[in-house]
């Protein structure tokens, strides 16, 4: 990709040493003296003052489970060919020749696979693991054939009631093994959690490749989020950090247990690689080190996938990392708070499974039998063709059957034809294309052509640029169709930003070739502010023109036309900004009267197609007949095709339908606590997010769903209010984060659970949904009455000058001094906020 040539050196990986002597060499050459004179000097050990960040590792609040059974075995598989032993444990004394019911939960997880049977009455009766080890289904015949074994060995017999899948591998194994239930594995977990403490409403859940963390009420899921795609924090990391210092897993906890700890990075495996070396150089034992490395793991959770602020009281830690008893310490040095762990910890997810199934299944089993595990089961890959979306399948052979998956349409393998997964009947996107579309020209006055950027503030609005100037006879290029814009911004952009500038980058570049002008005009604040409320854009939005001008490439400079606009001084102010912009690239002959129609023609019928939208709403919405959901967001992150990661589609697949924050009516009288945090909150779209939070909250089968971009400043801000809006009125709701390192099956997994959430909690009775809670905004008191007052050192310059001014009014103002300890310790209070 680089058309350049590469050189290679045999003694390459040597480089740092080579360059450590010649710049030796350069000094010697320079003073004359020899900087080390014997190997001594390198060899002589040195005494460096040891520092201690955390404390010895104990549980003193948390009882803590031996992990007792009736018996535990190792099986090797004999026929599945599965190299690695399933562990398998005995819960329950099983009778010779008697006949059992029973459950039977699989977890198929990236790293490992799990099995759970229970029996009628909901009490587990054996586990079984083993790791997956890239090979779903051999890991899973493996189990099939050790519960088998496990028949034959306690001469018993057994019927299955009903067989259910979660984990990552839930979807394809549960169509192999024709699955009762497929369920995705926060609400497994969940299920679990509230079955061994019915008061749970946190679980800490880290796995072998991701971590999540939930909160519940009321045994409902009301908040989940998971890791990104880097492993670090998770069971993967510490089974590679105790590899490379030499300790087996069993023995990790023991060894971890009662020595203090010095502190190691957080962030990932290549830090905390480098991390390992420069405490074995400065005399920490390897015992301190594995302590420091667990502290890691816990810090990285509680920064990177937990709200640490919204941890409850009632903790429920699950997964196999559960089973080290010193990293549960650490969460409880930490949180000082007790920590609940299962001694089913490890199967928590099989175990869900087993008793949903027990909960839901109606009806005979169509499970296909232990007996797969005698069969060969062959994969092969294709990528259909039968639409633009060129699905990568995978394809089973199993019992002379194809089974499929991965379709991103709802069509099945024997289906030769594109079959839509739409099951609820609306199409957002299609919708609101309907609504804002008019009938184009065929032939244009003037000869130029302006691309408008499908991208942050000009998104929402392209349907009123795009009738200005089919108004003024002037072709326009948009780039709504554009969907690697993100990919090839990012490449671009030369700086670390949000995903929506990334996309900008990515857009204005792709049109830069296909137009005479590009429009990027400056919009400081919102058409529709009210009175005494600022409602700007973000920051980078009202600079984001400025940004495309400066790239160089492409010949971008010359083809800006970017007027910055004022819609505060009303629309004959905005129209001669518009002129004095267009006149010198359209037609110098245009007049004012002409730019000025066009303009409010073009704000006539963008308005109008905006009522229309709710009125769409008031016609599809049905609430009292099934839930639906309103996305809610910058809708060129929620309504963008390239950004939102196909999150409408994925909740239509389950037949509910969504709807966009501008489409449900704000017809509301609104409680002076609401008006209070509007007027403080000064950013256009998060004060739609809010204003309408309250509305969902009260609305019965409307539930709300908030898809912000990673790096979004404002929404950071807001997000903690958008909760506790929710949480007074204990409604579920769901936060979903874009990035660029996101994957699909991470957004299914979360809004399968919030499906499941919002169920729930439409079953309840109605008294139980709508209750009043506490206040949104804090109390603040602004009396100073000969207090002290403490100011934070936010900024090295501007707080001094803020303090010494009110200490000059004879308030005892003190300058809080800051630092790397005093930030570490804020994160405990931090909801999402930068740094």
């Amino acid at each position: 990709q680089l058309h350049t040539s590469l050189l290679q050196h045999p003694s390459s990986h040597l480089f740092g040493a080579i360059g450590a002597c010649y710049l030796l060499i350069n000094e010697k050459s320079t003073t004359g003296e020899p900087v080390i004179r014997s190997l001594d000097e390198i060899l002589s050990p040195i005494e460096a003052q040891k520092e201690y960040f955390y404390e010895p590792l104990s549980l003193n609040l948390s009882s803590y489970p031996d992990f007792s059974c009736e018996e535990s075995y190792s099986f090797t598989s004999a026929l599945s060919k599965h190299l690695i032993p399933v562990e398998v444990d005995l819960y329950e004394p099983l009778s010779g020749f008697r006949h059992y019911p029973v459950y039977l939960g699989v977890d198929i997880g990236s790293t490992s696979t799990k099995a759970i049977i229970s029996d009628e009455h909901r009490k587990p009766l054996a586990g079984f693991y083993t790791y997956t080890a890239g090979n779903p289904i051999s890991a899973v015949k493996s189990i099939f054939e050790a519960i088998n074994d496990l028949k034959t060995r306690m001469k018993i017999t057994a019927s299955f009631l009903g067989v259910g899948t979660t984990g990552s591998g839930r979807k394809f194994i549960g169509k192999i093994i024709r699955a009762d239930l497929i369920v995705d594995e926060i609400t497994a977990h969940a299920r679990a959690a509230f079955e061994l403490n019915s008061k749970t409403d946190t679980i800490i859940e880290i796995g072998g490749q991701d971590a999540k963390f939930t909160l519940m009420r009321e045994g409902r899921v009301t908040f989940s989020q998971m890791n990104n795609v880097c492993a670090a924090g998770t069971g993967s990391f510490i089974e590679e950090q105790a590899a490379k210092l030499g300790c087996s897993l069993a023995g990790y906890s023991q060894r971890a247990a009662g020595v203090k700890a010095p502190l190691a990075s957080d962030r990932c495996t290549v830090f905390m690689e480098r991390d390992i070396n420069q405490l074995l150089n400065q005399g920490y034992s390897v015992n301190e080190i594995l302590a420091a490395a667990l502290h890691s793991v816990m810090e990285n959770y509680l920064k990177k996938v937990a709200v640490e602020a919204s941890i409850g009281e009632n903790i429920c830690f699950q997964g196999a990392t559960a089973k080290n008893k010193s990293l549960v310490a650490a969460f409880e040095q930490r949180l000082k708070k007790k920590i609940f762990v299962s001694k089913y910890c490890h199967l928590t997810g099989a175990l869900g499974v087993a008793l949903l199934l027990a909960k839901e299944k109606r009806g005979a089993t169509t499970f296909r039998g232990l007996d797969l595990y005698q069969e060969t089961i062959p994969i092969r890959n294709e990528t259909c063709q039968l639409c633009s979306n060129h699905c990568k399948i995978s394809i089973a052979s199993v019992q002379k059957e194809q089974e499929a998956y991965g379709f991103l349409c709802g069509r099945d393998y024997t289906t030769q034809k594109y079959v839509t997964n739409n099951l609820s009947g609306f199409n957002l996107l299609d919708e609101r294309k309907k609504i804002f579309s008019f009938e184009p020209r065929k032939d244009f006055k003037h000869p130029v052509a302006i691309g408008i950027p499908a991208s942050l503030h000009l998104f929402e609005e392209l349907p009123l640029w795009k009738r200005f100037f089919h108004n003024l006879s002037v072709r326009t290029v948009t780039s709504e169709n554009f969907l690697d814009s993100e990919k090839n911004g990012k490449r671009i952009a030369g700086a670390e930003f949000c995903a929506p500038i990334d996309a900008l980058y990515g857009h204005a570049v792709y049109l830069v070739d296909k137009v005479d002008y590009l429009f990027l005009p400056v919009f400081l604040e919102a058409r529709d502010k009210s009175k005494n409320m600022e409602r700007n854009y973000c920051y980078y939005t009202q600079y984001s023109a400025s940004l495309i001008y400066t790239h160089n490439k492409k010949g971008i400079q010359k083809k800006c036309l970017s007027p910055h606009i004022d819609f505060s001084k009303g629309n004959l102010f905005v129209a001669q900004q518009l002129l004095h912009c267009l006149k010198p690239v359209v037609n110098s002959h245009i007049s004012f009267l002409e730019v000025n129609r066009a303009y409010e023609e073009a704000l006539t019928f963008y308005e109008d197609r905006k009522k229309k939208l709710i009125d769409r709403f008031r016609d599809e919405f049905q609430p009292e007949e099934k839930l639906s959901v309103v996305l809610m967001g910058r809708p060129y992150i929620v309504l963008s095709k390239a950004l939102n990661q196909k999150i409408p589609d994925l909740f239509s697949s389950m037949g509910i339908k969504t709807f966009f924050q501008d489409m449900v009516p704000r017809e509301h009288e609104m409680t002076k606590e609401m008006k209070q945090l509007l007027q403080k909150v000064p950013w256009h779209f998060a004060a739609q997010i809010l204003d309408l939070a309250k509305i969902v909250a009260t609305t019965k089968n409307l539930y709300p769903v908030l898809i912000t971009a990673f790096k979004c400043g404002p929404d950071s801000m807001i997000g903690e209010y958008f909760k506790k809006i929710l949480n007074a009125f204990h409604k579920p709701y769901l936060i979903l984060q874009i990035d660029d390192l996101n994957s699909n099956a991470g957004y299914e997994t979360r809004i399968e659970a919030a499906a499941r959430a919002f169920m729930n909690h439409a079953s309840l009775p109605e008294n139980k949904t709508f209750i009043q809670g506490n206040e949104i905004l804090p109390k603040v008191e602004t009396s100073i009455n000969g207090k002290t007052l403490l100011f934070p050192c936010w900024d090295p310059i501007v707080a001094p000058l803020l303090v010494a001014n009110l200490r000059r009014l004879d308030i005892d103002a003190r300058l809080m001094e800051s630092s790397g300890m005093i930030i570490k310790k804020s994160m405990a209070h931090n909801t999402g906020q930068c740094l």
